[in-house]
């Protein structure tokens, strides 16, 4: 699994970070209450580097929240799910 970040930037407000090529993610499902959980039969594997956002939710067991910043359309989803924070 290939979960290490090119490049990060991390600000009072926003944890922004690159996600390599080849990475594994998962997309989201609304489940109970309306939040969005890590939908596992949904998986993605990056072709590409892309720009993402730590968001500020609650893990998931190991799956952590990433909002995709850039490239715009890249992937069906806005909200992605990794199940190892990079470092």
């Amino acid at each position: 699994m290939n979960l290490a970040v090119v490049g990060s930037s991390t600000t009072a407000s926003t944890n922004v970070m690159i996600l390599k090529k080849g990475t594994i993610c998962y997309g989201s499902i609304k489940g109970h209450y309306d939040f969005f959980y890590p939908n596992l039969e949904n998986k993605f594997e990056l072709t590409m580097a892309i720009e993402v956002e730590r968001l500020p939710w609650i893990s998931y067991d190991d799956y952590k929240p990433m909002r995709v910043i850039s490239p715009d359309n890249y992937l069906p989803v806005k909200v992605l799910w990794i199940s190892k924070e990079p470092v």
